[in-house]
């Protein structure tokens, strides 16, 4: 935890960023329509449970971009590999009226072992988008692909776009970081009708005990000059999910996000060691994960309060775009504990 001083600094900044980003959103609201609600659906079987069921239609849910599956290098083929992909539970449907936007996750090493290879990858990427989207009922009027490219891999992504664009004859978008933005002379620009600015991860991952990697309001500062001038219409995604830290000897050495926070005071073998660190008394498998005795688990959650801050800071900082679109990440029964619809709306109403 933070200690006092630096707390009540961090509550202040977090308070006068609110306090802007609701002047700003009143100020931008008879602007046009609100706009559209999303939610990203990032796991492996598409299965609504009833309380994700009734979030979609308390909160007037537009939109799902449903992650297709990854693609990832494989070292034994030395060949692009697509992995996890997503199933279709018996019976699971999307409900009526809500568009789904498929969505495929690629790592930045394809691009940079595999640029010889576009041709055939954009075929069989927008081949198995065909055969995922098939098992939901759905026909896509747009895809999406995320992936965090960099100077070095750009021209292989950008011309990976455009392959995929013939494919598929559909409109395309692209995940946005933030350091993409300040950073445009040398990532480039894709060549897209649309960016998702991803509005999250954005600190590091330490053992340090303030640092936070969902959302650091402090950081994000850093990045916001150039939001507005970003030469596409910009969507926006905002985090309400937590995750877990694995620490060994001060330093990271994984990440838990199958690991809810909530879970860890039960386990036998952990013993709370702060308000937001456990540590492991004894060695033992945490969902697969071997700890070792000592190694510290340092939680970082996003809560209520998180999700509109990070609305608030962003909303003043994104250019008029027809259209928008504000996604939360990520949407499944967990968060939803942590996020009622009524804390949800209000994240919604703060970016227009």
């Amino acid at each position: 935890m933070r200690v006092p001083g630096v707390a009540a600094l961090v509550a202040a900044a977090i308070l006068g960023v609110a306090l802007a980003g609701a002047c700003s959103s009143s100020a931008r609201s008879a602007d046009g329509p609100p706009a559209r609600r999303a939610f990203y659906y990032w796991r492996t079987t598409f299965r609504l449970a009833p309380a994700e069921q009734q979030a979609l239609a308390e909160l007037g849910i537009a939109r799902l971009y449903v992650r297709a599956f990854d693609v990832a290098w494989s070292a034994e083929d030395a060949a692009p590999s697509i992995l996890g992909k997503l199933a279709v539970a018996d019976g699971a449907r999307v409900p009526a009226g809500i568009e789904v936007v498929p969505v495929v996750f690629l790592r930045e090493e394809v691009l940079r072992r595999g640029a010889a290879r576009l041709g055939p990858l954009a075929a069989e990427v927008w081949a198995e988008v065909q055969r995922r989207m098939a098992l939901l009922g759905v026909t896509p009027r747009e895809l999406q692909l995320d992936c965090d490219w960099t100077d070095g891999s750009r021209d292989a992504f950008f011309a990976l776009l455009a392959r995929v664009r013939e494919r598929s004859g559909l409109p395309l978008s692209a995940t946005i970081r933030l350091h993409q933005i300040k950073y445009r002379e040398r990532t480039g620009v894709p060549p897209v009708e649309r960016g998702m600015l991803m509005f999250y991860n954005m600190g590091q991952f330490s053992a340090d005990p303030e640092a936070r990697a969902i959302f650091d309001p402090q950081s994000a500062a850093r990045y916001l000059a150039r939001v507005s001038e970003y030469p596409l219409p910009l969507d926006v995604a905002l985090p309400i999910w937590s995750w877990t830290v694995h620490l060994r000897d001060d330093a990271v050495e994984g990440l838990l996000q199958s690991t809810d926070p909530d879970e860890l005071a039960a386990l036998p073998f952990l013993r709370r060691a702060a308000p937001d660190r456990y540590v492991a008394t004894q060695t033992a498998f945490l969902h697969g994960t071997l700890l070792r005795e000592g190694d510290m688990l340092k939680i970082e959650v996003t809560g209520p309060d998180d999700a509109l801050a990070a609305a608030r800071q962003i909303a003043p900082h994104l250019a008029a775009a027809a259209g928008r679109t504000v996604t939360l990440f990520d949407l499944s029964e967990r968060n939803l504990a942590r996020h009622a619809p009524a804390t949800l709306d209000l994240v919604f109403r703060a970016v227009h």
